[in-house]
């Protein structure tokens, strides 16, 4: 098989992965009624979420196996020093807080339609197992199932089709960020996959990447959840505190500096 050709399978195989994960996703939130009455998810929006989620990699592992070739090798699944996790933590602190000073920047531009803001709505479940589930979707499955779509799997095979680190990551990182489907965090987005992405190479490993998806996940899930009482206290004048962006920023410059330092795998 061709160079070109490997490319376009490596596209291929993960967009069959997205699409397929997005129809069994959908196929169990057709049973929710709130799709035809317009009010809030209901259980089974939540359980397709998770089984939608759940299948993501699916694609992509049993391909790997019925090739036969080595799982944890091909998906990047190698061990990470501890202090390979320290630094991805405070990389991961500090990039929360930029993504989301990024986040405001952009809306003042192009300000979000209501339609996209019922997202927000989702993430505000009213029973405690839709709870659980959302979760658990958000922050494991999601984490998992994408790193090691984008970073174990799809920036891999760019790396040795292409030879060239820097357009593997950010071809990858812009495929990460389309296939979230909403054009108003594609920038925020797209950063935070450059950043995974360079953490994979870095370390060789997704498993720091897991880590800092996590992270970024659950604090922002977190966030949507406590709401406008907890956005009271981190914003000032419409932006994030500046002591907050301070934090933020030296956290981040820390992690990355450390970053750079760390012997390859």
């Amino acid at each position: 098989m061709n160079q070109t050709l490997s490319v376009k399978f490596a596209f291929g195989i993960v967009f069959i992965s997205v699409l397929s994960a997005l129809i069994i996703g959908s196929i169990f939130g057709a049973l929710d009624p709130s799709i035809l009455t317009g009010s809030k998810p209901g259980l089974s929006t939540y359980f397709a979420m998770f089984v939608g989620q759940g299948f993501l990699a699916v694609p992509v592992v049993v391909y790997l196996v019925r090739k036969k070739y080595p799982l944890f090798e091909s998906l990047r699944f190698n061990p990470v020093s501890k202090n390979t996790a320290f630094i991805t933590l405070l990389l991961s602190l500090g990039a929360m807080v930029i993504s989301d000073e990024i986040n405001i920047l952009v809306d003042m531009v192009i300000p979000m339609p209501d339609s996209f803001l019922q997202v927000e709505a989702m993430l505000k479940p009213d029973n405690s197992l839709s709870l659980v589930l959302l979760i658990f979707t958000v922050v494991i499955l999601a984490p998992i199932g994408e790193e090691i779509l984008f970073r174990g799997f799809l920036q891999k095979y760019l790396e040795n089709a292409w030879g060239d680190i820097t357009r593997a990551i950010l071809f990858s990182s812009l495929f990460f960020a389309a296939i979230h489907f909403n054009p108003y965090w594609m920038i925020q987005i797209y950063f935070l996959g450059v950043l995974l992405g360079y953490l994979a190479w870095k370390t060789d490993s997704v498993i720091p990447c897991i880590i800092f998806h996590v992270i970024i996940n659950s604090t922002s899930l977190l966030f949507t959840y406590l709401g406008d009482s907890f956005e009271s206290l981190i914003l000032w004048h419409g932006h994030l505190n500046p002591l907050l962006l301070v934090l933020g920023g030296y956290l981040f410059w820390i992690g990355f500096k450390q970053l750079k330092t760390e012997r390859r795998n």
